[in-house]
């Protein structure tokens, strides 16, 4: 992982006219990525195609491009819910045949896991920290009025 203070996003420092006046790249040269496929992998369990299934749903910076990171976190989602199975119906704790215990190893190998599920998920800019720094939108509660006409919305679109 990189040190120090993140760089500040293109887009940030175009739409706060540009601070500190250095030299943009034109945005005419910047290329348009294809956004990330809705289809998820077929190799992907119940887990990890849910997750993919969202990110491409409702996280629009996602491009094709970061395909490959997607399907490692999706993996490693699937991953962690077998371990969680599994640990489900076993001990955390075990004992030797001496009457020694030690910790269950699933339980340091999915300490490991979810360590990197959260790695990806900060390069994916899918924490509120990530979404800051590379400039995406902030994550607003809806006003009581918002919610009121979203109530009314819905109850008059609603068809038995």
């Amino acid at each position: 992982m990189p040190t120090g203070r993140p760089p500040t996003p293109t887009e940030r420092k175009r739409r706060t006219g540009n601070p500190g006046k250095r030299a943009l790249p034109d945005a005419a040269d910047s290329p348009a990525l294809p956004a990330l496929a809705l289809d998820a992998p077929d190799h992907l369990g119940a887990a990890g195609r849910a997750a993919w299934m969202l990110l491409a749903a409702e996280c629009s910076w996602l491009a094709h491009t970061d395909r490959v990171s997607v399907v490692l976190l999706c993996e490693k989602l699937d991953r962690r819910a077998a371990w969680i199975a599994q640990l489900a119906g076993a001990n955390e704790v075990l004992l030797t045949d001496k009457g020694y215990a030690y910790p269950n190893p699933l339980v340091g190998m999915l300490s490991t896991l979810e360590t990197e599920i959260v790695k990806l998920l900060s390069l994916l800019g899918l924490t509120p920290a990530d979404r800051t720094r590379i400039g995406l939108g902030e994550v607003r509660r809806a006003s009581k009025l918002a919610e009121l006409l979203a109530d009314r919305h819905r109850q008059n679109n609603y068809d038995p």
